[in-house]
């Protein structure tokens, strides 16, 4: 069987989980025995489009470079459906883009079209994160696009005006996802698909009623990457929180405030943060900036409790499945996808978004028994060899969807 991907930011080396994502899918269909091939439109005046070093990949993958005048809504699809179309697959995976997706998935529609979506851009064309004011929005843009389409138009205008366009807003113009017929097109182009797949229970209740075969599939880790040992043994229990800390959507400040409760009662441990601005320090809360992979291995071996206390919908969470690759507890917030991946009570505890006390309250309790700790930890890893481990995921989801694709 020949698979096609195609992807409008793909990087690698990775700046993400999409492209981490994609690179272990296409690598692993390889491995069940398929022909793959990646296609990637590039733009090198975006700053925030990928590269693809293609001889650090383990499967062919083919860069289709484009101006930023030609990234558009008429030479985009058509010049990827010529390269696709040369290589004949058999299955094409349309992963990640924004507003100029829809025409390429009509451009693709005599293939056999498998959407990936990684966040909410279909259900929110403001920013993809369905997050405003402060809490989750409960629009949808597929049912209120006449609430939506006001709601982006408004969050964008000021960079439009200016002309700062970013991958988001440039492709926004050029798809003209402002008009109301753009709406059409993106139902239209939903039912071109052969599935869809998506990261949580969320997103697939958004897309259910616009396609009849919607896919929640996890990602995953490459579990032996990990090693599980014994903390050592110190006067502090090491709290870690990895992933993008800056971003405010992270969580960074329940941690905070969780952290300075406990602070008030106890001086046994201490928290570590991969947040840039070490001003932010104080006895018990470090920033220690980022870490790449191979140093995030080391944190979390030498964590004691891992922490993601997400306050939107987390479509996936992967830091969450790596702390548990690594036998460490998780405590993280009820949201997204983190409450499919984190057993309450068995991996570790799931707290309410933003609640610092009820954060504060798992931690103490972690801390104070270091029986129960290695318990979740040990149960965390099994979890994440059986459900999360990168061959398991091909195993249980990849091959069979492939099977019902062509069947």
């Amino acid at each position: 069987m020949r698979i096609a991907f195609v992807d409008h930011f793909f990087s690698w080396p990775p700046r993400g989980g999409a492209d981490a994502d994609l690179y272990h899918v296409a690598a692993g269909i390889q491995s069940l025995g398929h022909e793959v091939h990646l296609f990637v439109a590039t733009c090198p005046q975006a700053i925030d489009r990928g590269g693809v070093d293609s001889a650090q990949l383990p499967f062919p993958a083919t860069a289709l470079e484009f101006s930023r005048r030609a990234f558009n809504r008429h030479a985009l699809p058509a010049r990827i459906r010529r390269a696709v179309d040369e290589w004949k697959p058999d299955i094409v995976f349309l992963c990640d883009g924004f507003f100029l997706k829809p025409y390429v998935s009509e451009a693709l529609a005599h293939h056999r079209v498998v959407a990936r979506y990684y966040a909410y851009e279909v259900a929110c064309p403001r920013d993809h994160r369905l997050f405003k004011d402060g809490a989750p929005c409960p629009m949808n843009y597929l049912r209120t696009p006449d609430v939506c389409r006001p709601c982006a138009l408004t969050a964008l205008a000021p960079a439009l005006k200016c002309h700062r366009l970013l991958s988001w807003e440039h492709e926004y113009v050029a798809a003209r996802a402002f008009k109301p017929a753009y709406h059409d097109r993106l139902t239209r182009a939903l039912r071109c698909c052969q599935a869809v797949i998506v990261s949580n229970s969320l997103m697939k209740r958004q897309l259910d009623t616009f396609h009849e075969s919607v896919h929640i599939l996890p990602g995953g880790v490459d579990t032996a990457e990990f090693t599980v040992r014994e903390p050592e043994p110190r006067d502090r229990a090491v709290i870690l929180m990895a992933g993008r800390a800056e971003d405010p959507m992270k969580g960074a400040q329940t941690l905070r405030e969780a952290a300075d409760i406990l602070a008030r009662e106890r001086s046994d441990f201490e928290v570590h943060v991969t947040h840039p601005d070490h001003r932010l320090n104080t006895e018990h809360y470090k920033a220690i900036g980022w870490q790449d992979h191979a140093a995030l291995l080391k944190r979390y071996a030498a964590s004691d409790i891992c922490v993601v206390p997400s306050i939107w919908e987390e479509p996936f969470g992967l830091v969450a499945v790596d702390a548990m690759a690594s036998g460490r507890p998780v405590c993280a917030s009820r949201v997204g996808g983190l409450q499919d991946i984190v057993v309450d009570g068995e991996t570790g505890f799931l707290f309410e978004r933003g609640d610092g006390q009820a954060l504060a309250d798992r931690l103490g309790a972690l801390l104070d028994d270091p029986a129960l700790r290695q318990r979740m930890g040990e149960a965390g890893r099994r979890r994440a060899e059986t459900e999360y481990d990168w061959a398991r995921v091909m195993e249980k989801h990849y091959a069979p969807l492939l099977e019902d694709l062509l069947s």
